[in-house]
């Protein structure tokens, strides 16, 4: 197999001069030759953003790390026909490494991508908050002006900030393997965006970002097919997991089918695993077994908000949404801030149904009940829980609890079911600690 050293292409790897140029040579010349892979060892390499190709593995050795560049303009905005970018989530079409419409493409070695993160965000003044996270994103330089942001309020400003909101985007791509690597400082934005691709394996991969920083995602899996995420440690200060059909993005409707989530560990101060949002499509076929959710504030979150105040949220898709097939196994959950179930149905969303989910060996000791809420019209259809176990937490017994989101949300004491068609609970028990 091609193997292309980065050095050999003049890369310095101190941490301090920047390989851009470098990397890009190698992984271009890689790519030409048709295939193989691009090494980084023993250093340091201080990059903006770099572009994947076809047949290239992008190997990260134990002793090197990937350094992202604390200047937000060594990320400059993705300029392409492949996708609609006006449609990228927080108005936002910065990332760090992005592959667009490539086949057999990797990141794999024991090596770190490390995003110097601290360096795109700010603790909130006394007081303050915003999205109840202590941090929030560093505004726009004085004087610059981003195309996404023009004619937006400044609290949304801050969502579309210089820094990259996707550390690795994969857009549109087939056969994708992320194996082994550490992925760290995330700079209050999404580790992974998977979207519109097909045949995508996480293995052994570790996420590790701050909780109290917004929007800080951990894999967010889009209107993709055939994904297996296993073995993989994440945590993270928002949603862990994400399986969304925001298909807006791609100009097409296109399902989010067939992911499999196993074996993971999990820490968010949002979601766990999250399902769906605002305007999404079709989520179906999709198994979660095997999995450790723990210092959360809510294990596995199915919720469909809405929004009727007629201004387009960034990532609010525009399909009535379908949620079918999903099964939940053999899941602990242990201090989670609210519910360790959670699916809801807002009033002023679109949604054709959620349906048809199954909860097998579900064991869970946090704050709150679940809760399963849809809506008058529109029920939530076949839901089963067997064999699963919930017990309730005292608040104070529960550390970090005061720094988790939405902590002061009203306290569920039961657990709540309405607007449901077709509830089984079997062998199912409820208890307070």
């Amino acid at each position: 197999m091609l193997n292309c050293d980065i050095r050999d292409y003049g890369a310095v790897g101190d941490g301090a001069a920047m390989d851009t140029a470098a990397v890009q040579a190698a992984i271009d010349d890689c790519g030409a030759q048709g295939g193989g892979r691009v090494t980084l060892s023993g250093g340091r390499f201080l990059c903006g953003r770099i572009d994947m190709k076809s047949g290239v593995e992008l190997h990260i050795e134990r002793d090197a790390v990937l350094l992202g560049s604390k200047n937000g303009l060594d990320f400059p905005e993705i300029e392409t026909d492949a996708w609609r970018v006006e449609y990228a989530p927080r108005f936002n079409r910065r990332c760090f490494i992005y592959a667009e419409n490539c086949e057999d493409i990797a990141l794999t070695g024991r090596g770190a991508i490390d995003c110097q993160g601290e360096s795109y965000i700010e603790p909130l003044p006394a007081g303050a908050t915003d999205f109840f996270w202590p941090y929030r994103r560093l505004s726009f330089p004085e004087g610059f002006e981003d195309n996404g942001s023009r004619g937006l309020h400044p609290a949304q400003r801050r969502m579309c900030s210089l820094s990259p909101a996707r550390v690795a985007l994969f857009m549109g791509c087939k056969n994708v393997l992320v194996e082994d690597v550490t992925m760290r400082n995330q700079p209050a934005g999404w580790s992974y965006w998977v979207c519109g691709c097909e045949g995508v394996a996480f293995h052994r991969a570790v996420i590790d970002a701050s909780v109290l920083y917004p929007n800080n995602d951990g894999i967010h899996v889009n209107c993709s097919r055939d994904v297996t995420i296993s073995d993989c440690r994440i945590r993270c200060g928002d949603d862990g997991v994400v399986v969304r059909a925001y298909s807006l993005p791609l100009g097409r409707n296109a399902a989010c089918e067939r992911v499999t989530v196993t074996n993971c560990s999990i820490v968010s101060h949002s979601g766990g695993v999250r399902v769906g949002w605002i305007g999404d499509g079709v989520i179906r076929d999709c198994a979660f077994s095997n999995l450790a959710i723990t210092d959360s504030a809510v294990g596995i979150d199915i919720r469909l908000p809405g929004n009727d105040t007629g201004v387009r949220q960034s990532d609010e898709g525009e399909e009535a949404t379908l949620i079918e097939n999903l099964s939940f196994s053999n899941i602990v959950m242990d201090r989670l801030f609210h519910e360790p179930v959670f699916i809801n149905i807002s009033e002023h969303c679109r949604c054709e149904a959620i349906r048809d989910l199954y909860f097998t060996g579900v064991h869970a000791r946090a704050a709150h009940m679940p809760c399963v809420n849809g809506r008058g019209g529109c029920p939530v259809k076949n839901v089963r829980f067997n064999g699963c176990t919930f017990a309730q937490l005292r608040r104070e017994d529960i550390p970090g609890f005061e720094t988790a989101p939405f902590c002061d949300r009203a306290h569920t004491l039961r657990p709540y079911f309405q607007h449901v068609e077709n509830l089984s609970l079997e062998n199912t028990a409820f208890s307070v600690l």
